[in-house]
């Protein structure tokens, strides 16, 4: 297996709304998480937190708790690299501004 693109520059387009990037298939183990890359193309600074959520819809809390990306910079997210994301559960993702930052991730589904 090889790691592939699974969340290719989403945006999110709610403020401070939970909103899910990825699902993760329901066979199988789950998806682990290789690189989270979050970057701000905006005018402005921007805060974003992510989450695992199981099948059932539980959190046990935030992957990557409020982070700052500065306009024209990036967030490699590295407390999210090699989480695994449960068969069945999802990557879900708020921001502070509508639509100012590109979620992008890379991972292998197991």
């Amino acid at each position: 297996m090889t790691d592939t693109a699974l969340v290719s520059n989403e945006t999110i387009g709610t403020v401070d709304t939970i909103e899910i990037l990825y699902t993760a298939p329901t066979s199988g183990l789950g998806t682990v998480i290789r690189a989270l890359t979050v970057t701000n193309n905006s005018t402005a600074s921007v805060s974003y937190k992510a989450y695992i959520f199981s099948a059932a819809g539980v959190i046990d809390g935030a992957i990557a708790p409020l982070k700052i990306v500065v306009r024209d910079r990036f967030d490699s997210a590295a407390s999210a690299v090699n989480q695994v994301i449960p068969a069945g559960g999802t990557l879900r993702a708020e921001n502070s501004t509508a639509n100012a930052l590109s979620f992008y991730m890379t991972g292998l589904e197991q």
